[in-house]
């Protein structure tokens, strides 16, 4: 009976075409606003220049080859954090009693799916009869594979210091005082799919300020650089991939990711960590994912398989590749040798120093992975080995006396996750083994040393375990208790916890979401952790917390709001200049934001956002921030351009009371920049659909300061109070 209700409603459902694409841009419009939303707390937990595009790959990927709800890729929507563990065991269930969904409206006829989580899954889902099993031909890959090149282009145009003009003498002198390329970054990439079974594609890179073919340099600095003088694409990567093939689950060839377990042990690349956390900080492995992002760090090279037959899989890994590093050479009683004083993430090369710490060593993993799963329990074993080919030795620092040092480390960790009816509980367990470590000899504390030495030398653990419950439909809680001891290491981890080092940390955690009532939400958690070791900013063991509100409201479909609070509070060094020794502080952030998204008409979407930022500390420091925006979008229906404008001002006269706010960009491009100092910004960004195939993105944004003559510092000093950034991009699909 529900089936034919469905089905009669359905009907008339289609018969109203116009309303459905209505529907389907307030979907897209209410994924874009989760990811939005994660991406802007994301960037206020990291200082580091991040590249979005690798986290937010798969998201764009699956937005255009939707994942068939009647598959078992619908697991993919889990590992995306659009659907929780319950909703999914609740799919399949329905699909155990009433058979494969015929139409998308179905969904509403499951339990726990709501009006919010299906608007969100829409764009990324279809339905489809389940082809995972159907036999894969060069014929039919040739005929139903989509290809998609993409090209993009982009400047800052105003002429920044590291451009000006030198001489060689000069530049010889101070090597780093000038960028060697253009102002230009070029991106170029191909990527090809079929049915999500097969995929490949390659990626091109350059970062402004690298050498590309039309820049020269002198024959005097091609000389110094020597074998490391590079001109061309400074990234290329490449990835063939494939799936469900036979007892083969998935097979790698060139740049891929791996994820296992709760990120405590294997995670390359990124995870959303706090910005997706709540009520879902349960992780859900998704073993190998190829990479078609830019991105220079934190991915494997190489080759990797995954086979499987019942409740068994095992996955071998092994990956080779260049990294950047800074090499030095050490005087010895017998003779020369080299050692790493650092490895370098950034992945740009602009610089003569930046070139010559390019792939200066060779990193090498090899591993694998086996796992167990029955009805509702899962259990895997992780381990893996890393070499380098020149010892890692770090400048001596009290706080980095547990960093891994050395030329050799063994991970290895065993994770579980039992999901049945309302309760999911989760956790890892992992050691680290360097049994050659090195660890250097600040002044004045020999016994630290000696004893941080012998700890590094031997195993070391870190673990997480976690309790999520769902009593009722509308309210589900987790509890997680980390310990990462602080002589674990591990170049490849991305658990949960308070920064991006899964080390020397303790913390508890509790968030909780519930729906009181009908389009309210209410999101909100607490964690409270602390450094059992000394970090970079305070000497001494520390302590913190980190506390999140957020209400969200439906008006209706065309109109959405929440209001949004957040408390930090860390420890750092004191900054006094009257006295002798650097002693721990307390430092807070506090945050309200509101926001409110609308459709006005049928073309027109507005957005509206407010912040207010406070940042003191217990020096006397005591800094405001806000920011106010206005947002309009054009997006006229079955017309092939749309136009976005942002009109913003803002006043956070400390860089500590800096807000971030997401802006929108060109197609696979996220832009989140820290605002402080006192102006404004606006940008303008077009899209059009010149034919079915091509499709142009041109966006054009300024910063203007009035409280300053000139912005940056260093290589990035321009001498105005303003700043504009352009870019082109060019998407072809066939």
């Amino acid at each position: 009976m529900k089936r034919l209700v469905i089905f009669i409603l359905s009907l008339f459902t289609l018969s109203f075409a116009k309303a459905q694409i209505a529907i389907d841009t307030l979907s897209t419009e209410a994924l874009n606003n989760l990811l939005i939303e994660q991406v802007e707390r994301l960037a206020e937990d990291s200082d580091e220049d991040i590249d979005y595009e690798d986290l937010l790959e798969n998201y764009i990927f699956f937005s255009e080859n939707p994942v068939n709800l009647n598959s078992e890729e619908v697991m993919q929507l889990v590992e995306l954090r659009l659907l929780t563990v319950f909703q999914y065991e609740e799919l399949q269930k329905y699909r155990r009693y009433y058979g494969d969904f015929l139409f998308l409206d179905e969904l509403e006829m499951v339990e726990g799916f709501d009006e919010p989580t299906i608007a969100i899954i829409r764009p990324v889902v279809c339905i489809e009869k389940d082809q995972s099993k159907d036999k894969i031909t060069l014929n039919k890959m040739a005929r139903y594979g989509k290809h998609q090149i993409v090209g993009r282009y982009e400047q800052i145009l105003e002429k920044q210091q590291g451009y000006l003009p030198i001489d060689d003498s000069t530049l010889l002198a101070k090597p780093n005082s000038r960028y060697l390329g253009s102002p230009q970054k070029y991106q170029l990439k191909y990527t090809y799919n079929y049915r999500n079974k097969v995929r490949a594609g390659f990626v091109l890179e350059k970062d402004a300020g690298e050498m590309f073919f039309t820049d020269k340099v002198s024959d005097t600095i091609q000389k110094l650089l020597g074998s490391q003088y590079h001109r061309g694409f400074d990234f290329v990567g490449f990835h063939l991939y494939a799936k469900d093939m036979g007892i083969v689950k998935a097979a790698v060839l060139g740049d891929y990711q791996l994820a296992y377990g709760q990120g405590l042990t294997l995670w390359s690349g990124m995870s959303f960590g706090k910005a997706g956390a709540g009520s879902s900080v349960m992780k859900q492995g998704r073993g190998i994912t190829p990479k078609g992002s830019a991105s220079e760090y934190a991915f494997m090279r190489g080759a990797a398989v995954t086979l499987g037959a019942g409740p068994f899989s095992g996955t071998v890994f092994y990956s080779n590749r260049l990294v950047d590093a800074n090499v030095s050479v050490a005087d010895t009683l017998e003779s020369e040798a080299e050692f790493v004083s650092s490895l370098q993430e950034t992945g740009y090369h602009r610089t003569i120093g930046e070139l010559q710490d390019r792939h200066a060593i060779r990193q090498q993993v090899v591993g694998g992975h086996l796992a167990f799963a029955i009805a509702h329990f899962e259990v895997g074993y992780t381990a893996h080995h890393t070499w380098l080919s020149v010892p890692l030795e770090l400048k001596p620092s009290h706080y980095n006396q547990f960093y891994f040092q050395g030329q050799r480390l063994t991970n290895q960790g065993i994770d579980f996750k039992y999901v049945k009816g309302k309760y999911a509980v989760f956790g890892e367990l992992a050691m680290s083994y360097n049994n050659k470590a090195k660890v250097v000899e600040p002044v004045e504390t020999p016994t630290l040393t000696q004893t941080a030495l012998r700890r590094a030398q031997g195993p070391a653990y870190a673990g997480l375990v976690g309790l999520t419950v769902k009593p009722a439909g509308y309210l589900n809680f987790t509890i997680m208790y980390r310990d990462y001891g602080k002589a674990y290491q591990n170049l490849m981890s991305n658990a949960f916890g308070e920064g991006s080092r899964n080390q020397g940390q303790q913390g508890i955690y509790l968030g909780v979401e519930a729906a009181p009532a009908p389009y309210w939400n209410i999101l909100a958690y607490a964690d409270q952790f602390q450094f059992t070791w000394l970090t970079s900013q305070v000497n001494a063991p520390s302590r913190g917390h980190d506390y999140y509100l957020r209400i969200s409201h439906s008006f209706n479909k065309r109109a959405n709001a929440y209001l949004q609070f957040r408390s930090k509070t860390k420890m750092k060094n004191s900054t006094d200049a009257f006295v002798f020794s650097h002693y721990p502080i307390i430092y807070t952030k506090n945050a309200v934001r509101f926001n409110i998204n609308y459709q006005i008409g049928r073309d027109f979407h507005g957005s509206n956002k407010a912040e207010y930022a406070h940042y003191y500390n217990e020096d006397g420091s005591n800094e405001h921030g806000y920011f106010l925006c206005q947002d309009i979008a054009y997006k006229p229906e079955y017309k092939p351009y749309s136009l976005s404008f942002r009109y913003a001002i803002f006043d956070a006269k400390d860089y500590n009371a800096r807000i971030y706010a997401y802006e929108s960009d060109v197609l696979y491009s996220f832009s989140v920049p820290a605002l402080y100092g006192k102006g404004m910004r606006i940008y303008l960004l077009g899209k059009v659909k010149l034919f079915n195939a091509l499709t142009l993105y041109a966006r054009i944004g300024r910063t203007i300061y009035s409280d300053r003559d000139e912005i940056g510092n260093g290589l990035t000093l321009i001498e105005e109070n303003h700043k504009t950034d352009i870019k082109i991009e060019m998407i072809w699909k066939m």
